[in-house]
């Protein structure tokens, strides 16, 4: 489906109605664009070893790119979700990679779920459904931008990787980005939370919704963006602190194994980025 027919759809859909082509809900009331999703597979069968988070949702292996790092797996063109959010009265600002920063409308993101471990059903934010391997603490809040993909060979490049909703900025074919930068990637290691999510493959739904309340205020002078990253760290877990764990499994903290698509990363030309995506042990299997 085009971006042109994908228009042509979301013109005639009233709020709450879907796009049949894709299953994309649309509420202009709301302000929300509705996605159908699977929980993604932490562990795929043609890797050795579990990958930290690094995108909040792709296309399934082996055509997401990104497929190894992700929470959430969806099927749809990455511009047709582009432009049910420009449904919503919004413009894309432009993706960040390495050391540039993201721009765009402010955007909150959730996953709407059943019930889980006593957990009742309803929308959760991607936020608390991520835990800092250190300390098992969830994220605090933060900003979620409209975006949008650049565009390689005349394509808009998120339908060629299949990335929807990137967490650092180590692509720019993406529909939408979290504010974090390559420093907070340095620092902050993420895997699910497993109390909050249910079992892989099951079908839940992502919602964007334009964000509410008024825009946060700009940086004073003299603003330091590592002190930031690192009061961001704190808030997340303390500095020093023992070996990560997930579950039971403990990660050695020298453990580092390379990234099996390193080799696909996108980096701009003329600057290096710090590796990634250092793998993390698989939790013991449940008896």
């Amino acid at each position: 489906m085009t971006i042109a027919m994908v228009a042509v759809v979301l013109a005639f859909c009233g709020p709450g109605e879907a796009d049949p082509q894709g299953g994309i809900v649309v509420d202009k009331d709301k302000k929300t664009v509705r996605i159908p999703v699977r929980i993604a597979p932490r562990k795929l069968p043609n890797l050795p070893d579990i990958y930290p988070i690094e995108v909040i949702s792709t296309w399934p292996t082996p055509k997401g790119q990104k497929a190894h790092e992700t929470i959430v797996n969806f099927d749809q063109l990455p511009s047709d979700i582009h432009k049910a959010i420009e449904s919503l009265g919004l413009k894309a600002g432009k993706p960040g990679r390495g050391d540039d920063r993201c721009s765009g409308p402010e955007l909150e993101v959730y996953l709407d779920l059943p019930a889980v471990n006593g957990h009742p059903a309803g929308l959760v934010s991607i936020e608390k459904l991520l835990v800092d391997m250190r300390t098992g603490r969830t994220l605090p809040p933060i900003v979620w931008h409209f975006t949008g993909s650049v565009v390689k060979d005349g394509k808009y490049a998120a339908d060629t990787t299949g990335t929807m909703i990137g967490l650092y900025p180590v692509t720019d074919e993406v529909v939408a980005q979290s504010n974090f930068t390559m420093r907070e990637e340095s620092l902050i290691k993420l895997e699910t939370n497993k109390k909050l999510l249910p079992g892989e493959n099951t079908p839940v739904t992502l919602v964007i919704k334009v964000a509410s309340g008024p825009p946060p205020a700009p940086a004073a002078a003299g603003f330091d963006p590592e002190k930031a990253v690192l009061k961001l760290s704190r808030a997340v877990g303390p500095g020093e602190a023992a070996a990560p764990t997930v579950g039971t499994a403990s990660i050695p903290p020298s453990a580092s194994t390379p990234d099996p698509f390193e080799n696909r990363k996108e980096v701009r030309p003329g600057k290096a980025l710090q590796d990634s995506t250092r793998p993390i042990d698989a939790p013991p299997a449940q008896k």
